[in-house]
């Protein structure tokens, strides 16, 4: 997709030299044949367009950079996150931690504790994913910043607190993790919004990411199920919806309850995705050597406390 994108590209791409404080116009970086032969490799590995001419919002953080032991606090603290959260899934669902994968929808229980069940299952994994990004992303960053010496304001947060989102189009726009977000307007949301305006817009960008996690599902081995996708132009729907709204009250979604709405129509939904993951496989996964799991005996711990309660 994306060499397709530097085939029929309009202008050569730029890329900028790192803003200093106080400055506003980016200076295009200067083409030696040593910075060409860098820029051409960091192209290929940069997916937001940070410091280029292509990218979204590329030209510096919304915030002052971290310090290099704030970023590995926080990687080692949401590896942590990251395992508790998976380890909970795998002690609440064992066939979550098999190949052959399993329902997060429990038949031996009654509808409202089965749906808590499902739900409660689907929050855990959003902290999977969220963190799972996280990790990387910081590990990323100090490779970067450490080793490559590179710039801070070319890692910033990769994401922006999302569950603090107070609209869908706040959550996906802003705060979700944002690694595909060219890929989606590109392929998605400017075709889209050619044919349809607003609408074919926002359905469009969410288009491109069910395709890009319907795939996902092949991938595994194990076919390919519609839901795998489905929920995620559910989630376009949902920012529709919000765009239908401001243009009849004139008032945008947010406050406490956009947050309501929000959680409740990702959870929704994200239920239905999940549940496609588990019976896949997909969540049959661990990011540590065996016996090394940081949260296996913080979960352990609170389950022998409750029992023992």
């Amino acid at each position: 997709m994306r060499s397709i994108e530097w085939v029929f590209t309009r202008k050569p791409f730029k890329r900028y030299e790192p803003l200093t404080e106080g400055q506003q116009i980016p200076v295009e970086r200067p083409l030696t044949i040593p910075n060409v032969l860098l820029d051409a490799c960091e192209l290929q590995c940069n997916a937001r367009g940070i410091r280029w001419s292509w990218g979204s919002k590329s030209l510096g953080a919304r915030a002052p950079p971290p310090s290099v032991a704030v970023v590995t606090f926080k990687m080692l603290f949401k590896l942590v996150v990251h395992d508790v959260a998976l380890c909970i899934m795998h002690r609440a669902r064992p066939s979550l931690h098999t190949s052959a994968g399993g329902s997060i929808f429990d038949p031996d229980l009654d509808p409202l504790p089965r749906a808590a069940l499902a739900a409660f299952l689907t929050i855990c994994n959003g902290i999977v994913s969220y963190t799972n990004i996280d990790v990387i992303h910081h590990m990323a960053t100090l490779i970067g910043r450490v080793l490559l010496r590179q710039p801070a304001t070319d890692w910033p947060a990769i994401s922006a607190r999302p569950w603090t989102a107070t609209s869908i189009t706040d959550f996906w726009s802003f705060r979700w993790h944002q690694s595909a977000r060219h890929t989606f307007i590109l392929w998605g949301a400017r075709p889209g919004g050619a044919l349809f305006g607003r609408p074919g817009a926002l359905l469009g960008a969410f288009a491109i990411s069910a395709v890009i996690h319907y795939v996902s599902m092949w991938g595994v081995g194990k076919g390919m199920e519609l839901n795998g996708g489905a929920s995620f132009i559910q989630m376009g729907v949902g920012a529709l919806l919000e765009h239908v709204w401001q243009n009849m009250t004139g008032a945008r979604v947010r406050g406490l309850w956009g947050w309501v709405w929000t959680m409740s129509w990702t959870l929704f939904w994200g239920t239905f995705l999940v549940d496609v993951w588990a019976r896949h496989g997909v969540i049959a996964c661990e990011s540590f050597v065996p016996g090394l799991r940081p949260g296996k005996p913080i979960v352990d711990g609170i389950i022998a406390l409750i029992t023992k309660n």
